[in-house]
């Protein structure tokens, strides 16, 4: 069964995909609702079994790895303090009400880490598209968004190792933090100094996709030293893709996971995630989930508004930039999947935190047209790109 089940995940992800497209939702979108309809929350016809979780790790190893390789240092620079304040209070603020809710329903300390966690990385694709159909992608607002996403991610990323460190047993947080600073030390250095090396050697190789190979190869030694860490292997991932992006051989390598990802890993990564979630057993946590999306919402538009009011824009722009931050996607459910299968949270979370993506991606394009407004929208129309 297990190979009618793959022929399904991966056929029908890519009409589902192309569906959402259509509608101008993103593609993740797609493959979630597809999950749910095929597991357990809709026709039951598919169980996410052993291989089907294995290949899902591979896929958020992939898709993280390619965040990393995608990650664009000079547009981060050129927005600077915009997207810095935008970011630094998208992540405090909905970080701060993850907690809250968490405390407020009677979880522990470290549940509640883990659910501010999620709360905190955006996921822009959405936000993207709105923009580009409005003709505000190039905005003030706009390039803001797109820097701070970016940063969100890696507040994100960090913030899961040091809760999944935490989660090992290691209390001492300085001990933590020390831990994590001598991998960054340590992968830092041979990122930036052997693999512009090895990317070169990979050339000369003269083997089909030899750096596509080798480049993957590092991505997967840097995410087992992370988990020999007990740092989430996601981070090890980042960095592998953030320091090969950096070479000569960036642009092939990103075609090759493009090819290899989304044929097959990420896409078994999200419609997996929509296998996992069981939405029948929610109607008892309703309360919980409820106040978990309005935490995403308000923690965002409040947030980064505010970061964003503080850096000069003003309060129309803010409140611009506080809603393209809003929705969930990628990395809140990669976080989220690890820690499910880290057991740091439970069924009940890890499925709110699915709901909670579905309902602010389709949110998002609505409040952005109204924060735009049919007059702004009309005096620069889509096409005609403002900085």
């Amino acid at each position: 069964m297990l190979l009618l089940h793959l022929a399904l995940i991966v056929i029908l992800s890519k009409l589902v995909s192309a569906l959402a497209a259509k509608y101008k939702q993103p593609p993740v979108l797609g493959m979630l609702l597809l999950g749910l309809l095929l597991g357990p929350s809709g026709f039951h016809f598919i169980d996410s079994e052993i291989v089907l979780k294995s290949l899902a790790k591979l896929g958020v190893l992939i898709l993280i790895f390619m965040v990393g390789l995608e990650t664009d240092f000079g547009g981060m620079r050129r927005q600077g303090r915009a997207s810095f304040l935008a970011a630094l209070g998208g992540v405090i603020f909905p970080f701060g009400l993850g907690i809250g809710t968490a405390l407020f329903f009677n979880y522990g300390l470290l549940e509640g880490f883990v659910i501010g966690t999620i709360l905190t990385a955006t996921s822009v694709s959405v936000t993207a598209m709105t923009l580009i159909d409005l003709g505000k992608l190039k905005t003030a607002e706009g390039t803001t968004i797109l820097g701070a996403a970016i940063l969100d991610d890696i507040f994100g990323i960090l913030l899961i190792s040091i809760i999944l460190s935490l989660g090992g047993g290691q209390t001492n947080i300085w001990a933590v933090l020390g831990k994590i600073i001598l991998f960054f030390f340590i992968t830092t250095g041979i990122g930036i100094f052997a693999f512009p090396k090895l990317m070169r050697f990979s050339e000369r190789l003269h083997v089909p996709h030899g750096a596509v190979a080798i480049a993957l190869g590092l991505a997967f030694l840097y995410a087992w030293i992370a988990e020999l860490g007990r740092i989430a292997y996601i981070t090890g991932a980042y960095l592998a893709g953030l320091f090969l992006g950096r070479t000569t051989t960036q642009r092939r390598i990103i075609a090759g996971m493009e090819t290899l990802g989304q044929s097959l890993f990420t896409a078994i990564f999200f419609v997996n995630i929509g296998l996992e979630t069981e939405l029948k057993g929610l109607s008892e946590s309703y309360l919980f989930v409820l106040i978990f999306v309005l935490a995403a919402i308000l923690g965002k538009v409040i947030g980064s508004g505010i970061g964003s009011w503080t850096s000069g824009f003003n309060r129309a722009q803010s409140l611009r930039v506080g809603i393209g931050m809003m929705p969930r996607g990628e990395v809140a459910l990669v976080v989220a999947s690890v820690g499910l299968s880290n057991q740091l949270i439970g069924q009940v979370e890890y499925s709110g935190t699915v709901v909670m993506a579905i309902l602010t991606a389709l949110l998002t394009p609505f409040l952005l047209k109204l924060a735009f407004g049919k007059k702004e929208i009309q005096d620069n129309p889509p096409g005609e790109l403002h900085a």
